[in-house]
């Protein structure tokens, strides 16, 4: 018996030096510049995602990352608009979709996925998740829409380490303004947003103290009271009469990097002509 013992516990302890690195699960990173890396996804923390390929590891920074698939399947129109507003989205294997920003990645097999999302954090494994969207890329983008980097015509571009950007539009109170925003930024380090900013992001100090870090924020005027901005493409009922001014929701810009591009729509109230850009 204590033969048949020692010889079972040496078949475990032998199987389970290669049982780890088999029950890891497979995943394609697809990077924002639309390069695929496929491999052995084994971990994401502060340094970013950590992925066996070649038979090395390899350590690749979460804000060059743009999507983690565990399925193929190209982002639905649904999951593109998401996108193109900056909202990152978990979809399911049911289809289902899940808005939220991907926070950790931990365990073997299946993987637990930590979801930061505007109602708090939930855990998915692997086994539920078939893609995780954490920004636009090209490599998302069908052949009719603008390449990366193109700014539309009439298009302005808030940068993320500056309080405010002129936009060189005037308004008057009562006047309704619609805007239009895309793009990623760093509002901090490891800290990724999307116009509608980062549910992770809160601070008391930051001018919209309501709305999530790293939000786009608007202004009339230099001492205007900032207001949210966001992702709302429904018309904004403009508070005063002055100079419409963009900024990032934000108490500290020294560590941001990227920018919004942002377009504008205008709308005079009623009796007044159309609203012209200076």
């Amino acid at each position: 018996m204590l033969k048949r013992t020692v010889l079972g516990l040496a078949v475990v302890f032998a199987t389970g030096i290669s049982w780890p690195v088999l029950a890891q699960v497979s995943a394609t990173l697809v990077m924002r510049s639309g390069e695929r890396i496929s491999g052995v996804l084994i971990d994401m923390g502060g340094a970013g995602f950590t992925v066996q390929a070649g038979g090395q590891n390899r350590q690749i920074a979460t804000n060059d990352v743009a999507a983690v698939e565990f399925s193929g399947g190209a982002p639905s129109p649904e999951v593109q608009a998401k996108l193109r507003a900056g909202q990152p989205v978990v979809v399911l294997r049911n289809g289902m979709l899940v808005d939220g920003r991907l926070s950790d990645i931990g365990g073997t097999s299946p993987l637990r996925l930590s979801v930061d999302t505007p109602s708090g954090s939930r855990d998915f494994t692997s086994n539920d998740v078939a893609q995780v969207y954490l920004a636009d890329s090209q490599a998302f983008r069908s052949a009719q829409e603008p390449p990366s980097g193109v700014m539309p015509d009439g298009a302005i571009r808030v940068a993320a380490n500056q309080q405010w950007v002129e936009t060189g539009v005037s308004v008057r109170r009562g006047d309704t303004v619609s805007f239009r925003a895309s793009g990623n930024i760093m509002a901090g380090p490891g800290a990724s947003a999307g116009p509608a900013g980062s549910p992770i992001l809160k601070s008391p100090n930051y001018p919209v103290p309501v709305a999530p870090g790293g939000s786009l924020i608007a202004k009339v005027g230099a001492d205007g009271r900032p207001f949210l901005v966001g992702s709302i493409e429904q018309p904004i009922t403009m508070p005063a009469d002055g100079k419409l001014m963009l900024g990032i929701n934000d108490d500290g810009f020294n560590d941001n990097t990227g920018a919004f591009t942002v377009t504008i729509n205008q709308e005079a109230a009623q009796g007044r002509g159309a609203i012209r850009r200076r």
